[in-house]
């Protein structure tokens, strides 16, 4: 009996060798034609995303470059117009200058000698005579001031240095001409009532008498100042050097200006100590002068 099943199994093997073969390689077959497939199909789809990458990334600097070149045609479009404006203002402003009666254009009568540390100098006390110009200029670390200042804006910088922070020059004395340009081509671009909320009208300016500068710190310039590690030296150190910082947060209506973190005026030491110890923040409530807007 063992011997009849053997022989069929012998039989049957014989019979279907050529399936039992055919269907496990026609099996690996199929497996291997779909794991070639799968992987074409992969790579295709890669290099498909690579080329819609590179076509975007293309199309996005092209759009940027677009938008830049329009940019920068506004821009010179705006810049030309508000040099129009500012050569025309300029002219006007030059040739007034010497008309103007700068004892109209000082309420109070009194602090407006522009060549004393204590002038005050705002949209409510113009300069006298308007193209004022201070005759003791001094040029010293990048600043041109009075030489009433010069000795205390020295030893201020030197005290900086010394303990690391880095100050900077940005501005110091303009001249009326120097005015007239900065003003005029501000109101070329933010009009009259917006340049006047940050930029003196020529004859009203603090830089015009010598004794006031900005400065920046590793860079921060303008607003950006108020945040830097130098402003809390400023705030900290400036009054016994004799400076102040004239403009604050919250005081436009008295000093006619937006915050001004960078701008320091030389007032003395002892009326720049004497306001911090009191907690005076503008000259105006420290004499008791009028402030505020031009009219």
């Amino acid at each position: 009996m063992k011997n009849v099943v053997g022989n069929r199994f012998k039989l049957f093997v014989k019979r279907h060798l050529l399936a039992i073969i055919a269907i496990p390689t026609a099996l690996l077959a199929c497996a291997g034609f779909l794991y070639w497939y799968n992987g074409a199909t992969q790579a295709k789809i890669e290099t498909t995303n690579r080329n819609l990458s590179s076509q975007i990334s293309a199309d996005d600097l092209n759009i940027k470059k677009i938008l830049a070149e329009k940019a920068a045609a506004l821009k010179a479009k705006q810049e030309a117009e508000a040099k129009v404006t500012a050569d025309e203002a300029a002219k006007a402003n030059e040739s007034t200058a010497s008309t103007v009666d700068s004892s109209t254009c000082n309420t109070s009568k009194t602090h407006n000698n522009p060549s004393s540390i204590d002038v005050l100098v705002n949209k409510k006390h113009c300069m006298q005579p308007v193209t004022f110009v201070p005759g003791d200029l001094v040029n010293s670390r990048g600043a041109t001031l009075s030489a009433k200042a010069i000795d205390a804006f020295n030893s201020l910088m030197s005290a900086a240095d010394a303990e690391g922070i880095n100050l900077s020059i940005t501005s110091s004395y303009r001249s009326y001409s120097n005015q007239v340009s900065t003003y005029a081509y501000w109101v070329g671009v933010s009009g009259a009532d917006g340049a006047d909320t940050y930029s003196a009208r020529p004859g009203y300016s603090e830089h015009q008498t010598g004794l006031a500068f900005d400065i920046s710190s590793n860079g921060c310039v303008l607003d950006c100042f108020g945040t830097s590690p130098a402003y809390g030296w400023m705030q900290a150190n400036a009054a016994q050097y004799g400076f102040i910082q004239r403009y604050y947060a919250g005081y436009d209506s008295i000093t006619g200006y937006k915050a001004e973190e960078w701008h320091y005026r030389y007032v003395g030491t002892a009326i720049a100590q004497d306001m911090k110890n009191r907690g005076i923040k503008t000259l105006e409530e420290y004499w008791g002068l009028s402030g505020g807007n031009y009219y």
